[in-house]
């Protein structure tokens, strides 16, 4: 059976203090572990930090064999856990981004505008990157997921920008400046444009404002009133008095906007909400309201693991009778048999948090193809079409999540190498450059010559089996 502990860093200290005094604290847990444990005993450690930075890390640090035996490692901020709530990853989530649904037909797209820079900023803006992809953008290369970031000075986004270069550069993006006679805008445009299709639905913006500022206020009410968004605002800024402020300063026209306030104590808010008013604004991050609970995304990644695991190639005699090129799921799994999946040694940290960041659209996904949590319970097949477009959006999904990772798409030249030697696939990806980094339909074949986009198809394709089991597993009397 395995066993949940949970290790926090303190709230007072520098963030370096506290992280430093968790990682001594999970040191101290590995090493008991290892000598009090035998095989089939398991613990699952959560290092909840305060440095973004630190958490990126531990998540793509695989454990020994040893030790992957015994332990599972997660290293997560309250401020991650606080966007997976409102984000609506979990299926009963009370706010999402995707209002209504999304489907392949939609000519909407989710708009988020986060005020201030600072790690609860960083992670929503991340978070959103990870989770916000939908089928409509095959359609339409044009309806990208927005999300635009708010700070006193571009200086403010250096951190972000240097973090995440492979994303930006790789996404369309634009400078917004603000403050002198005109508003001076500078539009950035992904690396390849023009020579290869594009495959990142993300845009970015980075406007150099106050939430006060004239061309900003006019921005937002065109935003607010534009049918073809559903805009959230967000107030992050590290000084919980400014968030309730100017929160409490938007104009008439955002009163039916969702917005979410980050604060230290909602006491305030609280009070001034009984009046009628401001009914659109959300406060979180406060210490005494629950959080997620960690332990039901893994769930969700468990499921899809399973469905994973269980996919197969077909024969040449199969797809002859009109099989797809790979056979997937069509059983119920037990928790017993997703655990035992899970534990395998071979699933590495990093693959575990592979399948949590696929599990993150699960909902959304479901919810595109008009199905809320509430019908879950009851398994369907989604159609050809569905399928199709889905899994480029699940490919498109994957892509930003590589970028977010550190991976960068294959030059010209590497490319042309692979195309002479496919084992240079697997060197150059040992060094964070992958191939597959383009267009869903500009996927090449792997190392068994047969094309990449099949694992797509069949993980799509097993997308009701997977919100079918998290269902049941979850409510067993349904």
């Amino acid at each position: 059976m395995t066993q949940d502990i949970y290790i926090q860093s303190r709230p007072d200290g520098t963030a370096a203090e506290a992280d430093n005094a968790v990682i001594r604290e999970m040191e101290a847990q590995i090493e008991a572990i290892m000598q009090q444990t035998t095989n089939g005993q398991h613990q699952r450690l959560h290092l909840i930090l305060r440095s973004q930075r630190l958490a990126d890390i531990l998540r793509r640090t695989p454990l020994s064999a040893e030790m992957s035996e015994r332990i599972e490692l997660y290293a997560y901020t309250r401020e991650d856990l606080w966007s997976m709530q409102l984000l609506g990853i979990s299926p009963d989530s009370p706010t999402r981004l995707d209002r209504q649904p999304i489907t392949p037909e939609s000519r909407q797209i989710v708009h988020l505008v986060v005020f201030g820079m600072s790690p609860q900023t960083e992670s929503l803006a991340i978070h959103t990157a990870l989770i916000a992809h939908y089928p409509n953008y095959s359609l339409d290369h044009t309806l990208r997921t927005r999300i635009t970031l708010v700070a006193d000075s571009q200086e403010d986004f250096r951190a972000f920008r240097q973090h995440y270069q492979n994303l930006l550069t790789h996404s369309y993006r634009r400078t917004v400046l603000t403050g002198g006679e005109e508003v001076e805008c500078l539009t950035q445009t992904p690396k390849y444009q023009g020579l290869r299709q594009d495959f990142v639905d993300i845009e970015f913006e980075f406007v150099n404002a106050h939430s006060d500022d004239d061309s900003l206020s006019y921005k937002l009410q065109k935003w607010a009133q534009d049918p073809s968004q559903q805009l959230t605002v967000a107030f992050c800024y590290t000084d919980a008095s400014r968030n309730l402020n100017e929160a409490l300063s938007l104009p008439q026209h955002l009163q039916d906007i969702p917005c979410w306030v980050r604060l230290d104590d909602d006491s305030s808010l609280r009070l001034v909400k009984q009046s009628g008013q401001y009914a659109q604004l959300i406060p979180f991050g406060m210490d005494h309201a629950p959080l997620p609970d960690m332990r039901r995304f893994i769930h969700m990644a468990q499921c899809v693991n399973y469905a994973y695991h269980q996919l197969r190639e077909t024969s040449d005699e199969e797809q002859r009778q009109g099989q797809n090129a790979m056979a997937i799921a069509t059983e119920v799994p037990s928790q017993q048999q997703l655990d035992q999946l899970w534990l395998n040694p071979r699933l590495t940290m990093p693959k575990r948090w592979s399948n949590i960041y696929h599990a993150f659209t699960l909902t959304s996904k479901m919810h595109s193809l008009g199905h809320a949590p509430e019908t879950w319970r009851t398994l369907f097949a989604i159609s050809e079409k569905e399928a199709d477009l889905l899994s480029e959006a699940e490919h498109n999904r994957w892509s930003v999540e590589e970028l977010i990772l550190g991976y960068r798409p294959t030059t010209d030249e590497e490319h042309l190498a692979i195309l002479r030697d496919i084992h240079q696939r697997g060197l150059l990806k040992s060094r964070l450059i992958h191939d597959d980094l383009r267009s869903y339909h500009e996927l090449g074949v792997d190392e068994t010559g047969k094309n990449v986009a099949r694992y797509d198809l069949a993980l799509t394709r097993t997308l009701p089996l997977i919100a079918y089991t998290y269902y049941h597993l979850n409510n067993p009397d349904a």
